[in-house]
């Protein structure tokens, strides 16, 4: 995905919580980002509301 407020490219799996661990890109689903990304696809913008506001991203891609 694709940081729209920096243009930073990040790739990131969505796993369960006990399995979260942000330094190896693994972003537990419970996180605003990760919900934000959820039932979205490939080419969409999202919005995540986090502590420090809005963060939009672009879905670039999605694999499984």
């Amino acid at each position: 995905m694709q940081n729209l407020g920096n243009g930073a490219e990040m790739t990131f799996t969505i796993v369960g919580q006990n399995e979260a661990d942000f330094s190896k890109g693994k972003l537990a689903a419970t996180t605003p980002i990760a919900k934000a990304l959820i039932g979205h696809g490939k080419g969409e913008t999202v919005e995540a509301h986090v502590p420090s506001g809005v963060m939009k991203f672009k879905i670039l891609d999605i694999s499984l």
